[in-house]
């Protein structure tokens, strides 16, 4: 009794598995088109650095701007100082305890 259930079920899954096949096997073929035509479209502005609105505003010596680049530029310095000191002295620390 068992086998003939087990029998049966492993029929119907090589039956759904055959569909299945059947289904994939019998599709049709991706054609791709025949060519591709890119168009890169028109450049409008220049790539000028004249034409920013930086330049325009006085430069990157304006006082605007260098209200803002002098202070960040500075925290990211003292931030890589901080973090290269931070760095080397765990690895010296390590290095000393680890050599017995």
């Amino acid at each position: 009794e068992d086998f003939l259930e087990r029998r049966k079920e492993v029929e119907r899954l090589l039956k759904k598995n055959a569909d299945w096949m059947w289904d994939w096997s019998s599709r049709p073929e991706n054609i791709p088109p025949k060519e591709f035509l890119f168009k890169h479209p028109r450049r409008t502005a220049t790539l000028s650095m004249r034409n920013t609105s930086v330049m325009k505003k006085g430069g990157i010596f304006s006082a605007e701007f260098l209200k803002v680049f002098l202070p960040s530029l500075l925290l990211s310095h003292l931030l890589a100082i901080g973090l290269g000191i931070y760095i080397g002295r765990r690895l010296t620390t390590t290095a000393s305890s680890s050599t017995f």
